[in-house]
């Protein structure tokens, strides 16, 4: 179960690290070309400004997820200071499963905003608004997915701590 576990983590950070790292070369691409074709043919893109603010969105939803997965998230460690060694852990799982609740939430309430407004399209683009706004859906689902591996092996660790004398 945990060398599964390992690789589903390995996979994870692997697939959420690509994505975001595509995400910002892709808004990279969009930003110098738009910047080119405004100062050398006067114009730009008009669809450009719009789809480098989607895409940093699905950049960040992929970041985060691949940040918790590293455990390189902002963390506020005043409490993990004031607890016991053997505690400290058990306090990472209990924020796997706060951070799982909350990757729910914002499935849940991308779903109502999708149901709301997604049936808009985009001006300028041309393209369904539900296909940028389903990026609080994919983070969330990610977030979820990564706070369930976090737990899984920190929990696996400490039965591995507690079975060891």
């Amino acid at each position: 179960m945990s060398s599964l576990l390992t690789r589903l983590h390995r996979g994870l950070i692997l697939f959420n690290g690509s994505l975001a790292g595509l995400a910002m070369m892709l808004i990279f691409l969009l930003v110098a070309g738009n910047a080119f074709a405004r100062y050398t043919y006067g114009g730009s893109i008009s669809w450009g400004e719009d789809t480098s603010i989607y895409l940093m969105i699905y950049g960040l939803m992929f970041g985060m997820s691949w940040a918790y997965l590293q455990d390189k998230h902002i963390g506020f460690d005043l409490i993990r200071r004031l607890l016991p060694p053997r505690w400290v852990r058990w306090q990472a799982v209990l924020v796997d499963l706060i951070v799982f609740v909350v990757g729910i939430g914002l499935m849940v309430s991308a779903v109502e905003f999708i149901a709301s407004r997604g049936g808009r399209t985009s001006s300028s683009t041309g393209m369904p608004m539900w296909l940028f706004q389903t990026s609080m859906l994919v983070g969330g689902g990610l977030l979820s997915l990564s706070a369930l591996v976090m737990g899984a092996l920190r929990w696996n660790e400490q039965l591995g701590e507690e079975a060891s004398p």
